[in-house]
This record gives C-alpha cells, sequence and structure tokens, in this order.
C-alpha cells in the first residue's frame, strides 16, 4: 500500500512537469510551421502566414498554453518557454535551412555575409526579447481567464482579444491600403481582418468554456480599450522592425 501511495504521489507530482515539457515543446512546429510559411508560394505563403506567423498565432499559442496550466506561478514560464523555443527554430532554420543571411556582396564586391549575420542576429534577439514580453504576458492572461473572479476574468479575456488583434487592426488602419486596387492588397486586407476574427474566437471560446459564469459587459468594454491600446503598441513595435532591428 505504501509502494501504491508513493507512485500515486509521484505520478501526481510528475503531470504538471509533463504538462510544462509538452507545451514548452510545442514552440517547436510553430516555429517550423513560420518558417515554411516563409518559404511557400504567394498564395500559400499568406495562410499559411496567417494562421502560424504574427501576433495572432504566437500569442493564441501563448494564451492557450497559459490557460491549461493550473498553476500560477507556471503559467507564465510555460508560456514564455513556448515562444523562447519557437523562436529559436524559427531564427535557427534561417541560419542553417533557407542561409537567406548569405550570398549577397557589398558595392566594392565584397561578400555581406557578416552583415547579414549581424541583421538575423539583431531581429533574433528582438523577437526573444519580445517573446518574454509576451509570453509572461498572454500567459498570465491565460491563467486569470480560467481561474479569476468572474468580472475580472471576462475583463482578462477582453484584454488579450486586443492584444491578439493588435496586429491586424493596426495593419487594417493603414490609409494606403484603402481602397482595395489589386489582389495582393485584398490578401493582406484578408489575412488581417482574419486575424481579427479569430482573436474574437479564441477569446470568446475560452472565456465560455471555464466553469463560473462570466460578464460580457467587462469582456466588451475590456475589448474596446485593448483594441486601441495593442493598435498603438504594434506601431510601435512596427516602428522599431522600419530601423531593421526587428527584421
Amino acid at each position: 500500500m505504501t509502494a501504491v501511495a508513493e507512485d500515486a504521489t509521484t505520478g501526481t507530482a510528475d503531470a504538471p512537469r509533463d504538462r510544462t515539457l509538452l507545451l514548452s515543446a510545442l514552440g517547436v512546429p510553430l516555429g517550423t510551421l513560420a518558417f515554411l510559411g516563409d518559404e511557400l508560394p504567394e498564395t500559400a505563403g499568406r495562410i499559411v502566414l496567417t494562421l502560424t506567423s504574427n501576433g495572432f498565432a504566437w500569442g493564441t499559442a501563448a494564451l492557450v498554453a497559459g490557460y491549461l496550466v493550473r498553476r500560477a506561478r507556471r503559467a507564465p514560464l510555460v508560456a514564455t518557454a513556448l515562444l523562447l523555443v519557437a523562436t529559436t527554430v524559427y531564427y535557427g532554420l534561417i541560419l542553417v535551412v533557407s542561409r537567406r543571411w548569405s550570398g549577397a556582396t557589398l558595392e566594392d564586391g565584397s561578400s555581406a555575409d557578416v552583415h547579414g549575420l549581424l541583421s538575423i542576429a539583431r531581429a533574433a534577439g528582438f523577437w526573444l526579447l519580445l517573446s518574454v514580453g509576451a509570453g509572461l504576458m498572454f500567459g498570465s492572461l491565460g491563467h486569470f481567464i480560467r481561474n479569476g473572479p468572474r468580472h475580472r476574468s471576462s475583463a482578462a479575456a477582453g484584454l488579450a482579444f486586443g492584444m491578439l488583434a493588435a496586429e491586424g487592426l493596426y495593419q487594417l488602419s493603414h490609409d494606403y491600403y484603402w481602397p482595395v486596387t489589386n489582389d495582393f492588397v485584398r490578401a493582406i486586407v484578408v489575412s488581417n481582418a482574419v486575424t481579427v476574427v479569430l482573436s474574437l474566437v479564441v477569446t470568446v471560446v475560452l472565456a465560455a468554456s471555464r466553469r463560473a459564469r462570466g460578464s460580457w459587459w467587462a469582456y466588451l468594454g475590456s475589448a474596446v480599450a485593448a483594441g486601441g491600446l495593442g493598435t498603438v503598441l504594434w506601431g510601435l513595435v512596427d516602428a522599431v522592425r522600419g530601423t531593421g532591428f526587428g527584421g
């Protein structure tokens, strides 16, 4: 009986650890699919990138990871680990497989490989840093949506919507996409609109899946405020990327 009890206790203790490793390891397919989206032809690549390589896709992965982890302190750490793994895999594949950093030349005819590697290093460092911030935020939000008090849980879900939809809302706010004049612009508009809709679906499903009843008014108010804030924050991210620091 003692041996059985010890085995049961060990199994209970190991279960959260196993889930932590599994959720963190999901960063491998996430980073791989994001890399494949860059390499696929235009239409197929756009579809894959919409689902695997943007603020919505990676934020959703971190949010769901936080939702599934029961321990409050562990949830943001697991979500952060997932995003760090995904970012490392993505830039590792660029470095080793596609080697898009190599082959260019400078004006004097010399190799630009060193400059290419430095550019990859800057981009990787930027997104690794952003992965830490996003992982901690989305992991905490996911856990709070599932376990928080009624109104705060719903507000957390609304905040998650704003952060997930931020990139799509920011892109759709650009004047140069309107009116839609060609298929290329149409694809950009549609893909960003899809991420906004999917952000709504994900957060509503998570909020509705918790056992305790939520407050949809709290969700709506938080979602509207967070949508505006997220759009501004993504504008700052895009400004950094425009300098070439973020790839």
